[in-house]
């Protein structure tokens, strides 16, 4: 059964709520403001969560952020009253399933959560599906990384996740959290290239009332948020200088100063963060600070890219289609054998994310019962002409072919393996030459020689 969490810092509201979800037949969770329901979702998987904007202690829009990151993606229902309706449009726009305005109309918020938990529990079991921590990936690279993790965890020790943009740096910091001391406390993450300067120490340490035009109100700072806890600092070498030297303090002394107060907090969080920049040139250029790079390179994890293991890909391209065809409400395709020769030999400069946008597209367009070549973006099938290619594949072989028509597929590995000889020959050997005549960078070119065993 899939499970509810309820998120109001008014006592009265969110027993109503779980109270009347209950007696309709959901299991429920309810939490007393946004930080207990940070903790929350770090524990454990919800199907929907229904959270109030304005909280005291970490608003809705922080719920909602924590919701989109977790590993099983829950449906957000955001309350709002009369003067928050703008917020949550713009929730809306952030990836909230639905607004319902005060005063509530409970019974038709049961019968839309009622909606969901249905699709939901559809595919429940496919869609929790992952090797370890939410990653997917059954690759030598990945259950490397699997095992430095189950190492890393217990340790309390900072960590720093190098890896591309796209390859899920997020769902490795989570998986250390989840295998760590602290799972039991919140798990709180923060785009540190999302926000200016003033907006993003405001974030991190928190402010009083008036300290900054605009500061209507005090603010919990995210890293008091996240004491007994993990903090995750994402793309952390966009911090400028002047908040470098502030989080540097922060982590020295554990403790926490809201902008605009004199008073300093204690804090007890493990830090965790994530870059795709070598922070050791940055250093070297004077963009980051040497102190802290010591202070947060304490423990380097890599992740690999998409293209050092692309054995994985069918196992991610079939986990994306049962994703968005749930979304869709949809039966999940398969994925036709030559769109997966497709998926398989292109390029992913932007790694997972890049290819979930790619099987995304597929099933939007998909309308039967396979996603095949017509259902994948123009860059992925255009740098091979699919029917010149079965065409002149099956004319250049020289032994007898068997029929007239060949598997796609099959032509066009063929096809690929006989124009990279073919480079080869004329370069002499010289793979920087090849490379060249091919338009291709000598890392496909490295990649595609070692596919085609050359």
């Amino acid at each position: 059964m899939s499970r509810i969490l309820v998120v109001d810092d008014e006592p009265r509201i969110a027993e109503m709520l779980g109270h009347a979800l209950a007696s309709a037949g959901h299991e429920v969770d309810t939490a007393l403001g946004g930080r207990e329901a940070l903790r929350m979702l770090s524990e454990r998987d919800y199907a929907v969560v229904i959270t109030d904007v304005v909280m005291d202690d970490v608003d809705g829009f922080a719920v909602l952020e924590a919701a989109r990151s977790t590993a099983g993606s829950p449906d957000v229902i955001i309350i709002t009253g009369f003067g928050t309706i703008d917020s949550a449009v713009d929730a809306i726009k952030q990836g909230a399933t639905d607004y319902i305005p005060k005063p509530l109309d409970v019974p038709g918020l049961i019968e839309r959560v009622s909606q969901i938990v249905q699709s939901h529990d559809q595919n429940h079991v496919q869609e929790q599906g992952g090797d370890f921590g939410g990653m997917i990936g059954r690759s030598p690279a990945m259950c490397r990384l699997y095992q430095l993790i189950e190492q890393i965890g217990p340790t309390d020790s900072t960590v720093m996740v190098y890896g591309e943009s796209g390859t899920g740096k997020e769902l490795a910091a989570r998986a250390i959290h989840q295998t760590s001391g602290r799972r039991d406390g919140p798990f709180v993450p923060v785009d540190c290239g999302a926000l200016t300067e003033t907006l993003l120490q405001s974030e991190l340490f928190g402010h009083l009332k008036g300290a900054f035009t605009g500061a209507d109100a005090g603010k919990l700072g995210l890293i008091e948020a996240a004491d007994g806890g993990t903090l995750f600092l994402d793309e952390v070498a966009q911090m400028t200088l002047a908040t470098q030297q502030k989080l540097l303090r922060c982590l020295q002394e554990r403790t926490v100063r809201p902008v605009g107060s004199t008073e300093v907090r204690r804090v007890d969080v493990r830090v965790i963060s994530a870059t795709n920049h070598r922070l050791d040139e940055l250093v070297g250029e004077g963009q980051f600070r040497e102190d802290l790079y010591y202070r947060l390179n304490v423990v380097p994890l890599h992740i690999p890219p998409l293209s050092e293991r692309r054995e994985d890909i069918p196992l991610l391209a079939e986990h994306f289609a049962r994703k968005h065809a749930r979304r869709f409400r949809r039966r999940p395709p398969a994925i036709s054998e030559t769109a997966a020769t497709l998926l398989a030999n292109a390029d992913w400069p932007g790694n997972i994310r890049q290819l979930e946008n790619a099987i995304e597209c597929a099933v939007t367009f998909a309308d039967g019962p396979e996603i095949g070549p017509e259902h994948l973006a123009a860059e992925f099938v255009n740098s091979v002409d699919l029917a010149n290619a079965a065409d002149e594949a099956m004319h250049a072989a020289e032994d007898t072919r068997p029929s007239e028509i060949t598997p796609l597929g099959t032509a066009i590995r063929y096809l690929e393996r006989q124009m990279l000889q073919k480079a080869l020959d004329a370069s002499n050997g010289n793979k920087e030459q090849a490379a060249g005549m091919l338009e291709i960078d000598r890392a496909t070119l490295y990649r595609k020689l070692k596919t085609h065993r050359l």
